[in-house]
């Protein structure tokens, strides 16, 4: 698994050759992020979306840690909410209500590895029934899985995903978008190594928190 998981880290990533210099302190518009034209109301302070079909996104996950990051810099007891994008791939749709189950369950750390492993490297996934056993393996009962999948909950955050994708108008993954407002251009984040590549994105991130515009 492991040696799985870092030939994907390392493969088809546009974001491996970094400039080498500081992060600048205040993001500017139009190189560091974009402001949406329709802001998103109620939204979380900072929303990524993703697909497990999307090598960026498993490196971002599994290489430099952003989300993880991003967690640190927020008030306690918030997280970065992810939301999985159902039009990328032929299983995007079961893909994105699986991430429903692991959000219902509170097992998304240990799936989401997994996941991203059978889509891109096995490329195990082609049914429903193949997510289920990525599930059970990983240590989910069967019973816990099936109840979930045909939960209310899992309908209701499988929709919910969908319809903030739209809302957000994302066109690609993976995409931060903080305070229902800006869009995060992951290409400008300039680590002063590619070790400090998810902290520079957070401290991104942090600015825009503190916007007041």
């Amino acid at each position: 698994m492991f040696r799985q998981f870092m030939f994907l880290l390392f493969c088809g990533l546009s974001i491996v050759s970094m400039p080498v210099q500081a992060q600048a302190a205040d993001p500017v518009e139009g190189r560091d992020y974009t402001v949406l034209k329709t802001p998103v109301k109620d939204a979380p302070a900072v929303v990524e979306f993703f697909s497990f079909y999307c090598p960026p996104c498993a490196a971002f996950t599994g290489r430099f840690f952003v989300s993880q990051a991003v967690d640190k810099i927020l008030p306690p007891g918030e997280k970065v909410e992810k939301y999985h994008v159902s039009t990328m791939g032929p299983m995007g749709q079961e893909l994105t209500e699986a991430w429903s189950v692991a959000k219902v369950l509170g097992v998304e750390e240990k799936v989401e590895l997994p996941l991203f492993v059978a889509t891109q490297v096995n490329r195990s996934i082609k049914t429903e029934a193949n997510i289920r056993q990525v599930f059970i393996e990983a240590g989910v009962s069967e019973s816990d899985y099936d109840a979930a999948k045909n939960s209310m909950a899992v309908r209701a955050l499988t929709a919910k995903q969908q319809e903030a994708a739209k809302a957000y108008g994302v066109k690609g993954t993976p995409s931060f978008f903080v305070k229902g407002k800006y869009l995060v251009n992951n290409g400008a984040i300039q680590p002063s190594s590619e070790q400090d590549y998810g902290k520079s994105f957070a401290d991104v991130v942090s600015a825009l928190l503190k916007h007041q515009e």
